[in-house]
């Protein structure tokens, strides 16, 4: 569905600008500039409140979809401060679903919501992308029965299917990982995927690490950008690693893991060292199974189930667990 004519359009302007995106709307045949912002976000609340305020063409104009979503995020954002990452998932999962962008809440039913999980399905895409979109919605219909623009919930009625995990994870095995070690000082990164299996941080969590929170005198590592809440961090430094990131830390740079420029490592130009290292191995595995090699090398040490949510960054539902029990760096 298009915008109703009269609505106005939002552009984004070309060049290095700070606000590159412009509302314009068409008067006496000529397009004028409303305003200029830095985000979509901002434009798309902008037009939404200037045509109920302005437009007389919209007259019984009804919350769309599309608004719903520009006014949720920044409610969102300044409420949790989730990740970059976490977004980025919010934007993707959106754009999913295109098909009732300009629909009227009020007009989005139960088979509306969960067309756009089976064309998703139908597409090929994996469980965890139908999970994504679920949670988006779930979250945006919530702030909407808040903001009263709907009186009813579809969301939590949606049928993702069976989840079919198209390659399971599966733990680095005894011999890789001596693999690793005997190409150490042979092979360019190796050391970085000894340092994801010995302190199980997920991959963005190892790119964004700056030098300033490791402490090498106490042996643990600061993690103060995640995924999640929980995993906001400690973890303490393996005596096997220490030496590596020891390494790292007296390169020139502001982050632990980075290039011969002193630039930090991207995902996509992770991904590169790291396929080169697997094929140097002859090894097929993801960045996030050392996660699930650290979870058993962790669980075979007979580590208790406190110390292990802590490394990992799991939140626990246990209130003993996770509210009264402690447990200190060392």
């Amino acid at each position: 569905m298009r915008k109703p004519n009269g609505y106005g359009s939002i552009k984004k302007l070309s060049g290095n600008r700070r606000r590159p995106f412009v509302f314009v709307v068409t008067k006496d045949g000529k397009q004028k500039s409303m305003g200029y912002f830095c985000s979509q976000v901002e434009a798309e609340i902008y037009a939404a409140d200037y045509n109920k305020k302005n437009n007389k063409i919209l007259h019984g104009y009804e919350t769309t979809f599309n608004e719903l979503f520009f006014r949720w995020l920044p409610f969102y954002i300044d409420k949790h401060q989730p990740s970059k990452s976490t977004i980025n998932s919010y934007h993707n999962s959106y754009r999913h679903c295109l098909p009732i962008h300009e629909m009227p809440l009020k007009k989005i039913k139960y088979c509306h919501l969960q067309d756009i999980i089976d064309t998703v399905k139908r597409k090929g895409l994996s469980y965890s992308t139908c999970k994504k979109i679920r949670s988006t919605l779930s979250l945006m219909f919530k702030y909407a029965l808040m903001m009263e623009y709907v009186d009813k919930n579809y969301v939590m009625l949606l049928n993702l299917g069976k989840n079919k995990q198209k390659r399971p994870h599966k733990p680095f095995t005894r011999q890789k990982i001596n693999k690793l070690w005997a190409n150490l000082n042979i092979l360019e990164g190796v050391d970085t995927v000894l340092i994801l299996i010995y302190t199980g941080m997920r991959i963005g969590e190892l790119l964004n690490l700056t030098k300033d929170n490791i402490y090498m005198r106490q042996k643990y590592i600061k993690i103060t950008k995640s995924k999640t809440k929980s995993g906001l961090r400690a973890i303490p430094i393996h005596d096997k690693i220490f030496p590596l990131i020891y390494n790292r830390m007296n390169i020139p740079g502001k982050y632990l893991i980075s290039d011969n420029t002193e630039n930090p490592y991207n995902y996509s130009k992770y991904r590169a060292l790291w396929n080169r290292i697997m094929q140097q191995i002859n090894a097929k595995h993801t960045t996030h199974d050392c996660r699930h090699t650290c979870a058993t090398l962790l669980d075979n040490a007979e580590v208790n189930y406190n110390a292990k949510r802590r490394i990992l960054g799991h939140a626990c539902s246990d209130v003993t667990n996770g509210v009264y029990t402690h447990k200190d760096i060392r």
